[in-house]
């Protein structure tokens, strides 16, 4: 008989085990990222979402992003990242982020962040004066306030609010995987102030939708107070390299007669898909074009230029999140520009446009023009891969 002491756990610095194999060979994976946001030189208004009522604001100090409610009674301010932390199943989701509460605890009012939008999703921060961690499925919010977490007691005794602090939010989902909220202390180490477990004990999944952008977010109810927090810094992604075995791939075709600049395809994300908020991010991995006339002809693909006129036809109902249009009139902006190409009076081309970053992330468009010196037969064709 083997000795059980042979079976020693391996733990990491938050006194958590490890996985091996079968043959004993630790587990070990990479982070594959993707929300990146830095605020030492302004607050991307590309890349993220900013939400503001009455006086609330968000700016740009002391190489952080501040967020303020602004004096008046019903103030608020929500920052959300375009990009999401995409879900895969059967690895772990993490969110990485710095923050301050420079006022504290204010009654009447929320101070979060984390990964979450306004009905799903999981935070840290302060519920009026408790500070509290906490999680979201269709707008019903459970939190948990210190008096009942279940980690080691260091945040207790080291937290200062009006200094600027490193947490970790982790989750595996499944639907009922455990969530972990972490906090670095000045002694360099990762310590778990509460795990919510809930396996064998939910009759729904923690959240409604596990993919989740990253989100501060100051609301009032009541006061006079300015509410402000500030944060440096956010990342979120998986542990893990994705295989893309959850992708969903798909193509159109479309083709016109163009001489001065007009619409040749419209493609739209949509912002609700099979009645939930949408939150797959489609890009482009392939485009092919091609001319046939007299004259030289070029292509551009623009992003979020403003369609008149379109008449939406879905994808795929059942499967996509994207719709197309060809009778939408768009105004060009260059400013908008992603790609242009130029062809030969009778010409094509292949091109890997996942290279240029093509992404249509939920509720935006991309226009596909053609322009010429004289009337020219062309035809575009996309494929592209919705991150499901």
């Amino acid at each position: 008989m083997v000795s059980q002491g042979v079976f020693k756990l391996r733990r990491d610095n938050a006194n958590r085990t490890s996985f091996h194999t079968v043959w004993g060979d630790q587990i070990v994976v990479e982070r594959t990222a993707d929300v990146e946001e830095q605020f030492q030189y302004n607050v991307n208004t590309k890349t993220l979402t900013t939400t503001t009522v009455g006086n609330g604001a968000a700016s740009q100090e002391n190489s952080m992003m501040k967020i303020s409610t602004g004096t008046t009674t019903t103030g608020s301010v929500a920052v959300e990242s375009v990009s999401v932390i995409r879900y895969r199943p059967g690895f772990e989701a993490y969110a990485l982020f710095t923050a301050i509460w420079d006022n504290g605890g204010v009654a009447d009012s929320i101070q979060h962040i984390g990964p979450f939008t306004t009905n799903d999703g999981y935070f840290v921060g302060y519920t009026g004066t408790e500070f509290v961690v906490g999680m979201k499925f269709d707008g019903t919010i459970v939190t948990q306030d210190q008096t009942k977490w279940s980690g080691d007691k260091y945040f207790e005794s080291h937290f200062d609010p009006t200094k600027l602090n490193i947490f970790r939010i982790s989750y595996g989902w499944l639907g009922a995987a455990p969530i972990t909220f972490e906090y670095s202390g000045d002694d360099g180490l990762w310590h778990i102030m509460h795990q919510m477990v809930h396996a064998n004990t939910l009759a729904k999944p923690t959240t409604s939708n596990p993919q989740l952008p990253i989100c501060i977010r100051a609301t009032k109810t009541d006061g006079a107070t300015d509410i402000v927090m500030h944060t440096a810094s956010w990342g979120g992604g998986i542990n893990g390299t994705d295989s893309g075995a959850g992708d969903r791939y798909f193509t159109k075709a479309a083709a016109a007669t163009v001489s001065t600049e007009a619409v040749i395809l419209n493609l739209q994300s949509v912002e609700t898909f099979q009645s939930k908020t949408n939150r797959v991010v489609s890009k482009l991995v392939k485009a092919s074009m091609s001319s046939d006339g007299t004259k030289n002809v070029k292509i551009k693909i623009y992003a979020g230029l403003v369609i008149s006129g379109a008449s939406w036809t879905d994808i795929d109902a059942t499967n996509s999140t994207i719709q197309f249009d060809t009778s939408g009139t768009v105004t060009p902006d260059d400013d908008n520009l992603i790609m242009e190409y130029d062809l030969a009076k009778v010409d094509s081309i292949v091109d890997a446009v996942g290279d240029i970053s093509a992404n249509l992330p939920p509720n935006t468009t991309m226009t596909i023009t053609g322009t010429s010196a004289s009337n020219n037969d062309v035809s575009f064709t996309v494929r592209w891969r919705e991150l499901f």
